[in-house]
């Protein structure tokens, strides 16, 4: 089969490059430092791009995470103050409101 066959080519492959490389470093050590210098050189740059993204992404999670517990504490505040609890409820009024609003124009149809 065809899947079988590209496998045997991939690892003659991979046989014949780690032949040559082991010989390199028992025979010709020089050479195989310039090639490992040389693989350094071509891929750092681009682990130096994933390592700044990871960090990235690390930062935004972490900000979320303070983000929510800025919210948990503020939301757990909100119960306790009565004025804010008051503000609660006209902001849950006005949500009601908006919504019956939209229900009423919804049924109107488009003007």
């Amino acid at each position: 089969s065809t899947g079988k066959q590209w496998y045997q080519r991939r690892v003659r492959a991979f046989c014949k490059k780690s032949s040559e490389n082991l010989h390199l470093l028992v025979n010709e050590t020089s050479l195989a430092f310039y090639r490992i210098e040389e693989h350094i050189v071509k891929t750092v740059p681009h682990l130096q791009g994933i390592a700044q993204q990871v960090k990235s992404v690390e930062r935004k999670a972490e900000g979320a995470g303070f983000d929510q517990d800025y919210t948990a504490q503020f939301l757990s505040e909100v119960e306790i103050i009565p004025e804010l609890q008051s503000v609660q409820g006209w902001v849950k009024n006005a949500l009601v409101n908006a919504s019956k609003i939209k229900e009423l124009q919804d049924r109107r149809g488009p003007s």
